[in-house]
């Protein structure tokens, strides 16, 4: 049978109305609304699950729809001073729920806002870091080169900066290719030497 709505009641107690059978009779309202315990208790005996369903079906996770099944009841006695004796109670009882539903969606809105900015912040704030590393590794490279000895620095120039092979860089300097090996085994090892401490450096204090 096709039951009408009192259209001063929002969208969703109008489902409600429809909906809900039995609907809990005025007189539980006038009760909680002067403070009866025990037919608090009768109405969460009676209600929790539907409420639950509702919120579970919405929001997906069982967690927090229990935990909005908990806050709809502690609101419902909290503001139970508020309740309309006029209006069944399981409707006013859907009311607050939804009310509480629509707070959860926006926190979450917010949440999920919140942690876009700072992850934005942390990707920025790690770029600096990084730039920041790569700009004082490349100054202790070129400050580490200048102290080499005049060959040698000449030789892991023409090796690192210009691709020169052993062989081409013995035949630009007119030395041997061992001596360019020497040097070139050298040179490096005292830039492994120096960048392992510089790096280590560096990020100790990151």
């Amino acid at each position: 049978m096709h039951t009408t709505c009192n259209h001063d009641l929002p969208e969703l107690a109008c489902y409600m109305e429809n909906v809900l059978n039995p609907t809990l009779p005025s007189w539980d309202a006038v009760s909680i609304k002067n403070g009866d315990q025990a037919a608090f208790l009768s109405v969460y005996n009676t209600l929790h699950i539907k409420v639950y369903r509702f919120f579970l079906k919405k929001i997906h996770l069982s967690e927090d729809a229990r935990e909005l099944t908990q806050q709809t009841f502690i609101r419902l006695w909290q503001f139970r001073h508020t309740l309309s004796e006029t209006h069944s109670l399981d409707k006013q009882l859907f009311i607050i729920a939804h009310s509480l539903l629509v707070n959860h969606f926006e926190k979450q809105a917010v949440q999920k806002k919140l942690k876009g900015q700072q992850q934005r912040a942390d990707a920025a704030s790690s770029q600096t870091i990084d730039q920041h590393a790569s700009f004082e590794i490349s100054n202790s490279l070129h400050a580490a080169i200048d102290e080499l000895p005049p060959v040698r620095k000449k030789i892991l120039i023409l090796k690192a900066f210009h691709n020169y092979n052993n062989k081409e860089i013995a035949r630009e300097m007119e030395i041997s290719v061992k001596t360019v090996e020497h040097h070139i085994t050298k040179a490096f090892r005292k830039m492994k030497q120096i960048m392992t401490f510089v790096v280590v450096f560096i990020y100790s204090f990151l």
